[in-house]
Formats: C-alpha cells, structure tokens, sequence
C-alpha cells in the first residue's frame, strides 16, 4: 500500500494498493469510521462507537453489548448488529459475535474449538462450526462484514 499526498491543502489522498484484500480492508475501515452503536443501561442510552465493543451476546433472546467494563442491552437482534460491524468483528457461535483487535491471546480446545481471551479478561469460546471462519480472519484471508 502507498500513499500519495503530494498537496498539504489538498483534500483528496491517492491509495495504491497491493492487492484486492488490502484493498477491501481500507474500504471497511473507512466506511464505518464514525460508526456508534445503541446501547441501553438503566434507562438511558448510549451511543457505543464500535471499537469499543468487545463482544456481543444473546441471552434468553435479549442482546447485550459488552465494552471493556460495562454492559448495555440492545434492541436489535444479533444479526441486525452484525450487519453494522466491520470485519474485524467475527461469529464465535450461533449466540455471541467478538471483536478480534481485543484479542489478548488463544488456546486450541477439544474438539476444534478455540478459547479467546479478550484483554479485559473474558473469554469467548469459538465453536468447530464457526473455528474455519476465525481461522481466516486471523490469517487475513477474509474481508467484510459477512460471508
């Protein structure tokens, strides 16, 4: 990737871009810059920017947003707030999706699975059905929101 700035008081930058993923990434990146999500805590709301999501869960058909420290319930369902996220956010089972730049470390599990510690201490189990998606995105192999 290279970037191209060849006026300070130009407003337009040139991208080059090495490859189609590359590419794709930057767009992602770009088209959800500003990106707030809603969030309800004590009868109040909130708007999360999606960088500060952790992960996303639902219970007993409530979805709770989790951020570094709090939680906030959604009245979206699960896919409607997927839909919103960018890639570096990923489906760990049929009921919680996770952001991957929280990821502090991995540890492989029975049976295909991956346990992900996030940095504020939690943990997300990745189940085999949705491992080989994860297993993509780590390596950079996929970009979007769904696929």
């Amino acid at each position: 990737m290279e970037f191209k700035d060849t006026n300070p008081h130009d407003l337009s930058i040139i991208i080059q871009f090495d490859d189609g993923n590359e590419k794709q990434k930057i767009i992602s990146l770009l088209n959800n810059i500003g990106t707030k999500i809603v969030g309800y805590k004590r009868g109040k709301q909130y708007l999360l920017d999606i960088d500060s999501i952790y992960y996303i869960d639902l219970i007993d058909k409530q979805t709770f947003i989790y951020t570094y420290d709090d939680c906030y319930e959604s009245s979206l369902w699960l896919y409607q707030l997927e839909e919103k996220l960018n890639h570096y956010f990923v489906r760990a089972n049929k009921s919680t999706i996770f952001n991957m730049n929280h990821i502090e470390s991995l540890k492989a599990d029975i049976g295909s699975r991956i346990m992900v510690y996030l940095d504020n201490g939690d943990q997300i189990l990745v189940s085999r059905t949705y491992s080989k998606e994860f297993k993509k995105k780590l390596k950079g192999e996929t970009y979007g929101n769904s696929d």
